[in-house]
């Protein structure tokens, strides 16, 4: 597995990622004395959620500093994308997505550990990230990686019963 800079003529190969993520449970989050604890309960309705990918590709100006892609045996499986936050220091990771046929085999933890290393990060104190309380494989990945709950927002997909929950997780890196 190779993860290299992205550029505009990735862009094809990134939207035919597969994003889809089976779901059947999800986080119950609590704070506690000043930290954050969660169990797993189980989905009343499982689903599967997909991400648009050609949508935040479409974007001109891109959202993001800089992205990187995850190829294996030449075809893309992974994609990460993030911007730096001066003022706090904060890589903030705006998109990950692994190729449901590749998860499990490092290839979030590659792109990562990329995004760790590059040269704009060398001014960051942390990466901080958002996902949704009923992605727990996501949930799971990044704690693997040494990231914690930080905070939750149940307005960021609208303020309706039933939408997601975002999740926010952090890590420091110096």
């Amino acid at each position: 597995m190779k993860v290299r800079t992205y550029d505009c003529t990735d862009r094809e190969a990134v939207i035919d990622l597969d994003t889809a993520t089976p779901l059947t449970t999800y986080a119950d989050v609590e704070f506690h004395n000043g930290s954050f604890t969660w169990q797993e309960m189980t989905l009343a309705v499982p689903t599967v959620k997909r991400h648009d990918l050609a949508q935040h590709l479409a974007e001109d100006p891109p959202g993001w500093d800089c992205a990187y892609l995850a190829t294996h045996n030449d075809r893309v499986c992974g994609f990460a994308a993030y911007t730096l936050s001066s003022w706090n220091r904060r890589l903030c990771l705006l998109h990950m997505y692994v190729d449901s046929q590749m998860r499990g085999q490092g290839i979030g933890r590659a792109l990562l550990n990329t995004l760790f290393n590059a040269p704009e990060s060398a001014d960051a104190q942390h990466v901080w990230l958002e996902t949704q309380v009923d992605n727990v494989p996501a949930i799971r990945a990044y704690e693997s990686m040494g990231f914690r709950i930080v905070g939750l927002d149940q307005t960021l997909y609208g303020d309706r019963p039933g939408n997601d929950t975002a999740l926010y997780m952090s890590r420091r890196l110096r």
